[in-house]
């Protein structure tokens, strides 16, 4: 088996070969949805025939993207396929990017909400680390006691040479 990912582009016919690897809220918004690829970023590395790692991102209409679900097998962890992943997906967000005319760069933000047990959280967060997000986040309840939500997000810079 060849080392060396092949990373495609998740169609709704891909979903349910990969349903295990998607977080299942995800899952199933996309499920639900008659076109994915107008609304999200669906990514997956392969090794042969046998999918390794996932990546949903949600694009928003100022450029802005949320990584919804980030995921790669165990097996495959700290070989930098989830980052792999993430750098295909700020290539294509740039592909996509709809620029003013005369505009020649701008900033946009990677974002990410998550609640993850500490067992996850930590390897997670240095995930996002390795991969520029700079701000981090915890969303308290109302009483501001127990966590409920965390966020990161990350600052990518998008330039264009032609027009």
């Amino acid at each position: 088996m060849s080392l060396i990912p092949e990373y495609r582009e998740i169609t709704k016919n891909d979903l349910n070969a990969l349903k295990q690897m998607i977080l299942p809220d995800i899952y199933e918004e996309l499920m639900e949805q008659e076109e994915i690829d107008t609304e999200y970023i669906c990514l997956s590395s392969w090794l042969s025939d046998t999918p390794v790692g996932v990546l949903i991102a949600d694009t928003e209409d100022d450029g802005n993207l949320n990584l919804l679900s980030v995921w790669t097998d165990p097996i495959y962890r700290r070989m930098g396929i989830a980052s792999a992943l993430k750098d295909k997906m700020t290539e294509v967000a740039l592909e996509l990017y709809d620029w003013e005319p005369g505009q020649y760069g701008d900033d946009i933000l990677l974002k990410t909400m998550y609640c993850l047990r500490d067992e996850y959280k930590e390897p997670f967060e240095e995930w996002l680390k390795k991969n520029d997000f700079t701000d981090f986040a915890i969303l308290k309840d109302a009483n501001g006691e127990k966590p409920q939500i965390c966020a990161a997000s990350a600052e990518i810079h998008f330039f264009r040479f032609d027009e």
